[in-house]
């Protein structure tokens, strides 16, 4: 098992605070009223609000390459794993790939890992790749299973292959905040 390229942050913890602001960030600049619960007591990490619907997002991020995938630790070892009771979405991010996976958690449930191929066009998680359209779907129940539309709506792309800027202003401001952090954390540890 390996990473690409050098070490970003000292502790997987810092890496999680990380990638949980910057899934805020993106989250918010798409339109959703983010919030972060107070301490470490709920399963979630964030919660995402359009419309009057507030959904619990895990979020998750990788850097681990193993030559052909990204591998990502869904929880920790002797935790026990998330539910459809304690969160309603994952996002994974994977950092070198700069690339958002969002799952609705009954997609993920037994799984302790998940390997993705966001290098490969037609891989088995694509339809989960840069989907922030599952986000705004209504819930008429939970756990229902999710259709996609042939389009998603105005402003959310469905899918962006990676390192593909969208046409939506507010998606190339988040890139170019996503990009000016990461430089600093770079210029930091040299």
């Amino acid at each position: 098992m390996g990473r690409r390229g050098k070490k970003l942050f000292e502790s997987y913890k810092r890496r999680g605070e990380w990638a949980e602001l910057l899934f805020m960030t993106v989250a918010s600049g798409l339109g959703f009223n983010v919030a972060k619960p107070w301490g470490e007591s709920p399963r979630y990490d964030v919660i995402v609000e359009q419309e009057a619907r507030f959904l619990r997002v895990q979020v998750k991020s990788t850097e681990m390459w193993l030559g052909t995938c990204y591998l990502c630790q869904l929880y920790a070892f002797g935790q026990a794993p998330y539910t459809a009771k304690e969160i309603d979405y994952y996002a994974i991010y994977v950092m070198p790939a700069d690339v958002w996976y969002i799952f609705p958690v009954k997609t993920l449930t037994g799984k302790r890992t998940i390997a993705v191929t966001p290098h490969l066009k037609g891989h088995k998680y694509e339809r989960y790749m840069e989907n922030w359209w599952l986000l705004t779907r209504h819930h008429s129940r939970r756990g229902a299973r999710t259709v996609l539309p042939p389009e998603a709506p105005p402003g959310l792309p469905r899918e962006a292959p990676p390192g593909v800027p969208q046409n939506d202003p507010q998606s190339s401001s988040a890139e170019r905040l996503r990009e000016r952090i990461l430089k600093r954390i770079a210029n930091r540890n040299r």
